[in-house]
């Protein structure tokens, strides 16, 4: 008979290591100390995640995954670019004021070459690339040059690498106006893609 899996572990799991890898990097954590912080055994962990790489690549993959979610969300609702980068900005920043960990987990990851992107999300990442380009093209809000790492750029890495030098170096530590914010950062990533 199969053991029950229990969720609210899971949860603590995850959340322990995206705590831990946001403290100490992912060579400076350890399988023991996220289970610790979780509250479970490493022994557990072991049983759900046979690695630590595996549970790294997880996050980050739910972490793209939950991204172009959105962007695709963000594509049927609307036609024009701009609003689409605006929209997914704000997603990020919203995000980031609710769970700082999570972001700079992302962030780290996003920036480190040992960790693998699933290949059905880079496949979703192309389409949806390839989508906003038609769309730009169409409505003649992108230029004719525009390329999928041209889009992720402005939706993703400007955004992220924003936020990484706030909180890196405190820039505006104590002015943070998130809605100024998200409407410099998209003049910025429509430069990018315009």
């Amino acid at each position: 008979m199969a053991k029950k899996i229990d969720t609210s572990k899971i949860e603590r799991i995850r959340q322990a290591s995206v705590e831990i890898i946001s403290e100490c990097g992912i060579t400076g954590s350890s399988v023991a100390a996220i289970a610790q912080r979780a509250g479970v055994s490493a022994g557990y962990l072991y049983r759900h995640y046979p690695s630590k790489v595996k549970l790294v690549n997880d996050l980050l993959n739910d972490a793209l995954n939950s991204i172009t979610e959105r962007i695709d969300a963000l594509i049927g609702e609307n036609d024009r670019i701009d609003r689409i980068v605006s929209g997914i900005i704000g997603f990020i920043f919203e995000s980031a004021s609710l769970n700082p960990y999570r972001l700079k987990f992302q962030i780290m990851l996003l920036n480190d070459f040992s960790t693998e992107i699933d290949p059905a999300i880079r496949e979703q990442i192309r389409q949806i690339g390839e989508t906003l380009i038609r769309k730009g093209h169409e409505n003649g809000s992108v230029r004719k040059n525009v390329s999928i790492e041209d889009f992720y750029i402005a939706l993703v890495g400007i955004p992220m690498q924003y936020l990484a030098a706030r909180y890196k170096f405190g820039f505006g530590a104590n002015d943070w106006d998130i809605a100024a914010e998200i409407e410099k950062i998209t003049r910025i990533s429509m430069c990018a893609i315009k």
